[in-house]
């Protein structure tokens, strides 16, 4: 197809599928690699964290709702090998829609080992989000607090 037409069929699209938002994937080391939209983060059972966290700007605080990251990854399946706590040598890549991304283990994920309880939020402080949002609520710190996530990939 000639470049000419690309670009017509992109001027074509609807004003609502141009808005509409980027799925959350997740990929890697899992079974069912998944592909999530705000409404599909919206149908996991909803996890509640509280926290208040430093940033540049002085203590942030956090209330926010949204499906647990220990949720998603059962759904997708892991997939990292039947050795004993084999999860323990693996981690997850957390990158937001402006190529920030930040890294987690799965062991401080594992409510046995580090339980840090981290989320893909989809409200915050009573307000919807307009992108799905990385909560760590353990963290002293907002760093990993990753903003527009786009893609969780288990290594």
């Amino acid at each position: 197809m000639k470049s000419h037409h690309w670009i017509a069929l992109f001027l074509a699209m609807s004003p609502a599928a141009l808005a509409a938002d980027p799925p959350l994937a997740v990929t890697g080391l899992v079974s069912t690699p998944l592909h999530l939209t705000l409404a599909d983060l919206g149908s996991f059972p909803a996890t509640h964290v509280s926290a208040t966290q430093v940033s540049g700007h002085g203590p942030v605080p956090l209330d926010c709702t949204g499906a647990s990251v220990a949720a998603i990854l059962d759904k997708a399946v892991l997939n990292v090998g039947k050795n004993r706590n084999a999860n323990l040598a693996h981690s997850l890549l957390v990158t937001g829609d402006d190529g920030y991304a930040v890294s987690l283990s799965l062991g401080e994920i594992d409510p046995d080992y580090g339980d840090a309880g981290p989320i893909i939020a989809t409200s915050c402080n009573g307000k919807p989000l307009d992108n799905p949002r990385l909560v760590v609520p353990h963290d002293k710190h907002g760093g990993r607090a990753v903003q527009g996530v786009v893609s969780i990939q288990v290594k």
